[in-house]
């Protein structure tokens, strides 16, 4: 096998590219955002735990799956001469196609209805075929396919532990896995606000569903979970083609949600299932216990409240009162009523603690919870992962050293940025990586900062040349500043460029003017 070959059959380089991270040239992309790369490997593997953890939310489960069959038949093609529908008939030459128990009828009725043109007849019509059942495993939807609204949480809870990059391979997968099962696809992130709508109806939509999910990020404040199932409780009962939908979150969990009034609204068409990642819970304090005890319907929150007025009365009384003896006796029962209240409280708090937070294990079908990753254990690779990160790197440096492709460019750079993050968490094999990313380091370095020899090569301009060499300098694999980021800077000013050649040139042809650059000494 070649070493083109090698790059071009990948696994690594064909993830990160269903991915999306190869589409645009971008100057910022997440953080370990190669991450993903290695938790979808782990989570592939059945006898992982954190696999085995998540087996029942993966396979997609239609709750009409015992009633609806065509899953697994597929209907025929029928011609147009062997489905009819009842229709009155035109003209009397079609008497002889009627139904055959109205010959039945009286002399009379019969002659009446035949005149009037009011007897049944069958008449042929296109039958309606569903053939979207394949051979294919890609997206390919239909409105009798089971259909799934993702909420995905991004609040800044979900940076710990690389929980968003746990939940992005999760949701991922569950995709992917999922692709012929699925209709509609629906999708909104949620932290303090909700994010838009999202959904995928086809297949270019499925690949930007994707793509726009890898690059999130955890920077909201707050977890707004409530809120998040109401709008995609809302937008499902407005979207026909959702019904008997499923919602799937990806979240930390930590949120409270009102159990009794969802559980009202989601009735029995639309189902829950939740991956929670971590072991997060909310800590209560006085001011979130005291809004509770003013909102909640529990006995416990009733109670206080009973007591909370008694003691207002009592303060009321004891303002007004003119005699000491009257003043003493009130301020005694106030006491009391405040020992009651605190007693209450601490009641109602630990009936809070058992449960609070917890409320949407209650409200799923199917709860499945996730420890967080620990990366020093995700990254210990076997013998063969690590050499074939080694030959992946020697086959790029061959291929940048016989022609410069664009492509491959890019595959470096991003080939870079993995092994950075490989040697942070593998300190066994990190001499390994090293010296595969220093080999990589010079190879970018020299196309950045050496003049190109041949115009089929990607050119930068020097001043561009001369500002990256100045960025560079001093660089090494400790440098903070990305060489992969560098390179998609880069390339993003090349794709201008050349975007801006295209259009003088467009302009010259059309004009019959040509246009020169302006050149800066």
């Amino acid at each position: 096998m070649s070493l083109r070959t090698d790059i071009e059959t990948s696994r690594f380089f064909a993830q990160v590219e269903e991915f999306g991270f190869f589409d645009t040239v971008e100057e910022h992309l997440p953080e370990a955002f190669t991450m993903i790369y290695e938790i979808a490997r782990i989570l592939e593997d059945a006898s992982h735990a954190i696999s085995s953890s998540l087996a029942p939310i993966l396979e997609l489960h239609d709750p009409l799956a015992e009633r609806d069959t065509t899953d697994t038949i597929i209907v025929p093609h029928v011609p147009d001469a062997k489905e009819y529908e009842a229709d009155l008939i035109t003209s009397v030459t079609e008497v002889r196609y009627i139904y055959p128990y109205q010959h039945l009828l009286p002399e009379a009725v019969f002659l009446q209805k035949l005149a009037e043109r009011s007897l049944w007849m069958p008449r042929t019509k296109s039958p309606r075929n569903f053939r979207y059942q394949s051979d294919s495993n890609r997206f390919a939807p239909d409105d009798r396919k089971q259909k799934v609204y993702i909420l995905f949480d991004t609040s800044i809870s979900m940076q710990q532990h690389y929980r968003i990059h746990l939940a992005k391979a999760i949701a991922f997968l569950f995709l992917r896995k999922n692709q012929r099962e699925l209709g509609t696809i629906f999708f909104r992130t949620f932290d303090l606000r909700i994010g838009d709508l999202q959904f995928a109806r086809d297949v270019p939509s499925y690949d930007r569903l994707i793509r726009n999910m890898m690059r999130l990020d955890a920077k909201g404040n707050g977890t707004s979970l409530q809120k998040a199932l109401l709008t995609a409780i809302e937008d499902i009962s407005h979207e026909s083609q959702l019904s008997h939908a499923q919602i799937l979150v990806i979240t930390d969990g930590v949120a409270h949600v009102d159990l009794e009034m969802l559980q009202e609204k989601l009735g029995s068409q639309i189902t829950i299932n939740t991956v929670k990642i971590g072991s997060s819970r909310l800590q209560l304090d006085h001011v979130l216990i005291e809004g509770l005890v003013a909102s909640s319907q529990s006995p416990y929150a009733q109670k206080i409240r009973e007591l909370i007025q008694q003691r207002k009365d009592l303060e009321s009384q004891a303002r007004g009162a003119t005699g000491q003896h009257r003043v003493h006796a009130l301020q005694s029962q106030i006491t009391a009523l405040n020992s009651l209240i605190q007693s209450q409280t601490e009641k109602f708090s630990g009936q809070l603690a058992e449960k609070y937070g917890l409320q949407i294990e209650k409200l799923s079908t199917v709860y499945v919870q996730v420890d967080d990753i620990t990366p020093h254990q995700l990254f210990s690779l076997s013998e063969e992962k690590v050499r074939e990160f080694e030959e992946l790197s020697c086959a790029l440096l061959d291929a940048l050293q016989n022609e410069r492709q664009l492509e491959d460019i890019q595959r470096a750079a991003i080939l870079y940025d993995h092994l950075m993050l490989l040697m942070k968490y593998n300190q066994i094999d990190a001499p390994r990586f090293e010296q595969a990313a220093r080999e990589l380091e010079n190879m970018l370095d020299h196309i950045l900062n050496k003049p190109s020899t041949s115009a089929d090569e990607v050119t930068i301009s020097d001043l561009e040349r001369a500002q990256l060499r100045n960025k560079l300098d001093g660089g090494s694999i400790k440098s903070t500043v990305s060489l992969a980021m560098l390179l998609r800077l880069t390339l993003l000013k090349v794709v201008r460029w050349w975007r801006t050649r295209r259009q003088i040139r467009s302009f010259a042809m059309l004009s019959g003017k040509k246009l020169t650059r302006r050149k800066y000494k």
